[in-house]
C-alpha cells in the first residue's frame, strides 16, 4: 500500500505517481486534481479550504439507496459514490445525486438536447398566433405540435407553458373573429 502512494480523502483511492495530484494550501492534504475540482476543495473536516456544505433533501436519495456508499455510473458504468453528481472516470454530470439506471438517464440527456428547439418552436408558434393574417397557421400548428411536445415543454422554464398556451387561445380567438368577419362580409356583399 506504501508504494501506491498517498490516499485521495474524496474517492479514497490511491493517488498514483502519474496522476494529477492537487495539495491543499492550508493543510497539506494531497487529493486527485479532478477530486479537487469536484469537491470544491478540501475534504478535511475544519480545513479553512472546504466548501460550503449544502444539506441534501432526504427523498433526493431513493430510500433503496439509503445506507449504499456507491452507485453504477449510467453511462459508463464504473461504480462511483452514491451522492456524486458528476462521474470522475467518464465525466457523465447528473441533475441530482439520485441513482438513474441507462435508459433514464439517456431520456433524460435527449430530453436536454430537444429543449433548446423547443424553446424556439414556442417563441415562433407565439408569434404566428398573435400576427392576424397568420393567427389560423399559429391555430393549426399549435393544435397538432403542443400535444405532442407536452413533456418537452413541461420541462421548460414555467413561461414558455404559459405562452403556448397564450398564444394558442389567442389563435384561435383571432381564426374564429377572422371566419367571421369573412362569413358578415358575404352576408353583406348579397
Amino acid at each position: 500500500m506504501s508504494n501506491a502512494g498517498p490516499v485521495c480523502a474524496i474517492c479514497l483511492s490511491a493517488i498514483g505517481t502519474a496522476d494529477d495530484r492537487a495539495v491543499c494550501p492550508a493543510c497539506g492534504a494531497a487529493y486527485h486534481s479532478d477530486c479537487w475540482q469536484e469537491n470544491g476543495g478540501c475534504a478535511v473536516y475544519g480545513c479553512s479550504q472546504a466548501p460550503v456544505v449544502e444539506p441534501r433533501q432526504a427523498l433526493e436519495i431513493p430510500v433503496s439507496y439509503w445506507g449504499r456508499e456507491n452507485k453504477n455510473c449510467p453511462q459508463c458504468g464504473c461504480e462511483i459514490l452514491a451522492a456524486a453528481r458528476r462521474c470522475r472516470h467518464c465525466g457523465a454530470t447528473f441533475d441530482s445525486a439520485r441513482p438513474q439506471d441507462a435508459a433514464e438517464f439517456q431520456q433524460q440527456t435527449g430530453l436536454a438536447g430537444r429543449l433548446p428547439a423547443v424553446r424556439r418552436t414556442v417563441i415562433w408558434l407565439f408569434v404566428f398566433s398573435v400576427t392576424p393574417f397568420l393567427a389560423p397557421i399559429g391555430a393549426v400548428w399549435g393544435a397538432v405540435w403542443l400535444p405532442a411536445h407536452r413533456e418537452e415543454i413541461r420541462a421548460l422554464p414555467s413561461l414558455y407553458g404559459a405562452v403556448s398556451k397564450i398564444g394558442l387561445v389567442v389563435a384561435m380567438g383571432q381564426t374564429a373573429a377572422l371566419v367571421l368577419f369573412t362569413l358578415l362580409y358575404a352576408l353583406v356583399r348579397r
